[in-house]
Formats: structure tokens, C-alpha cells, sequence
């Protein structure tokens, strides 16, 4: 009894675990910031067994990762706040395939409710054990302006940050929400009333803005820091 309820302690503390990682670059003519955020949602294990008859499988063919669904399941899921249902639905899907809307977010969903499988064709071997992943992808410019991604994604483990550091939009299985941030609010110049309002809405503001400032000394090199 007592080592189900540290198990259940150590999963309940790791909820919510979160961390700011944030890289300088250069460019031509202006620098620019990037700041990531993310925060472990949970980990997800996979032991979905597939129906029998091929014909009722799709399956998603990714960059690296095949995803295998019930063609029932991804129609319910497909279906579910459509006027005009669909009845039926190929059995491979490519992730450079424009025909279905965002039909990566439902197999994202049957892989959250583990009732998906998914293959890893470049070590040949079926994964059983994802993390979720809550992330905001900001870029800032020193000379103004900017543009923030967030979403969800799955990852092997918890080693999350420099395969994300590598990209603008970091999505694999979800889909990237864009929105203008504006001028980077740790440079420019605002009133203690405009600066109390953007500490009080931006969370660790002033740890994000020191690791900021390192950024900017020190572009190379990744900066961050970890908090509940």
C-alpha cells in the first residue's frame, strides 16, 4: 500500500512540472529571441491491440512514426462536430495530405486514450510509452514584432527541448496555433502602470526576462529554468 501511494504522490507532483528555455540568434540585420515554454502534462502508455482485419486500420504515415488507428474509432472522432458525416475514409493517410482537416489532431486523440499504435520505422519497433507535452514557442525581435505557436505534443521522454529549439511551428502529431505577440515586451520602453500589467499577466516574468538578457550576451548558448 504504501509504495502505490508514493507512486501516486511522485505522479501528482510531476503534473504541472514546467520550464522556460530561451535562445538568442543572429540574423543579417536584427536579433531575435526565442522563448519556449512547456510544461509536462502527462505520461501516456500505449497497449492498444488493432482489429484483426486490415481494411479496418488507417494508418498515418509521419516523417519517422506510422500511428494506427481503428477506422471506426478516427470516424467517431472525425464525425463527432460535423453537419456532414463521413461514412468512410482511406486506409493510409500521409501527413503531407491535404484532404482532411487537421486529421492529425484525432489520431493525436487516439493516442492519447490509447487506442492508437505507433510504429517507429526508423528503429523498426512499436512505441509503448509517450509523455504529453503542453508548449508556447514565442520568437521575439529586438526591432519589434513577433509570433507565438502553442499547442500540444508527444515526446519518447522527457528530453524535450533541443529537438523544439529547432523549429519556428513544433508540432508532430497536433497542430500549431499562431498569433501576433507584438514588440518584445523585454526591451521596449512602457510606464510603470503598462509594466505592473505585463509582469502581473506574464508568469516568471522577471526570470524570463534575466534569461532574456543572457540570450542576447551569449546567442550560442541555451539559457533556462524549471518551476512548478
Amino acid at each position: 500500500m504504501k509504495k502505490i501511494v508514493t507512486i501516486l504522490f511522485l505522479m501528482l507532483t510531476m503534473q504541472g512540472f514546467a520550464e522556460t528555455v530561451v535562445k538568442g540568434t543572429y540574423e543579417t540585420r536584427r536579433k531575435r529571441y526565442v522563448e519556449l515554454t512547456e510544461t509536462f502534462v502527462k505520461e501516456i502508455s500505449l497497449n492498444y491491440i488493432l482489429p484483426e482485419n486490415k481494411k479496418e486500420i488507417v494508418t498515418y504515415k509521419g516523417v519517422d512514426y506510422d500511428i494506427l488507428v481503428s477506422k471506426n474509432d478516427l470516424l467517431e472522432a472525425y464525425n463527432r462536430r460535423r453537419k456532414d458525416k463521413i461514412t468512410d475514409i482511406k486506409n493510409k493517410i500521409s501527413y503531407k495530405d491535404k484532404k482532411f482537416d487537421f486529421v492529425h489532431n484525432y489520431f493525436a486523440e487516439l493516442i492519447e486514450n490509447n487506442k492508437a499504435v505507433v510504429y517507429d520505422r526508423k528503429n523498426k519497433k512499436e512505441i509503448n510509452y509517450l509523455i504529453k507535452v503542453k508548449y508556447g514557442n514565442a520568437i521575439y525581435y529586438d526591432k519589434g514584432g513577433g509570433s507565438y505557436y502553442h499547442g500540444y505534443r508527444f515526446y519518447l521522454d522527457k528530453e524535450w527541448t533541443e529537438p523544439v529549439l529547432r523549429f519556428d511551428i513544433i508540432t508532430e502529431y497536433g497542430i500549431a496555433i499562431h498569433s501576433s505577440i507584438g514588440n518584445n515586451p523585454y526591451i521596449r520602453e512602457i510606464n510603470s502602470e503598462a509594466k505592473e500589467q505585463v509582469e502581473k499577466s506574464n508568469k516568471n516574468f522577471k526570470e524570463r526576462r534575466e534569461l532574456y538578457e543572457h540570450a542576447i550576451q551569449d546567442p550560442d548558448v541555451t539559457q533556462s529554468f524549471s518551476y512548478q
